[in-house]
């Protein structure tokens, strides 16, 4: 899929304001940039979350989609975390990095 294609898909999933998790695994799979080895991405062991997620705001696109898996890996592992960091807006706040990031690069 082409940046532009990308930003498209990212703003669609932007725009809906849903909290439905399958939804961004259903983007970042569409994207073909779910990191199932997201771990390589992270500088904490084991993986803090919120540590990570200090570094949106310096994060390229590769990084940003490493933490949104990571996101998604952690509600596996603590069901509901996903709806948590969704209202705290960070999910958000990593897909609008990733649209940043790419639209940097058009």
């Amino acid at each position: 899929m082409t940046n532009t294609g990308k930003i498209q898909a990212i703003r669609s999933v932007l725009l809906l304001n849903d909290p439905d998790k399958s939804r961004y695994i259903k983007l970042l799979e569409n994207l073909g940039d779910l990191k199932i080895n997201y771990g390589d991405y992270m500088i904490t062991e084991p993986i803090d979350c919120n540590e990570e997620l200090k570094r949106i705001s310096g994060a390229d696109y590769e990084l940003c989609t490493a933490l949104l898996t990571m996101l998604l890996r952690e509600d596996h592992f603590s069901n509901g975390s996903f709806e948590r960091r969704f209202a705290e807006g960070q999910v958000l706040s990593v897909l609008v990095r990733m649209k940043d990031v790419l639209i940097a690069e058009v």
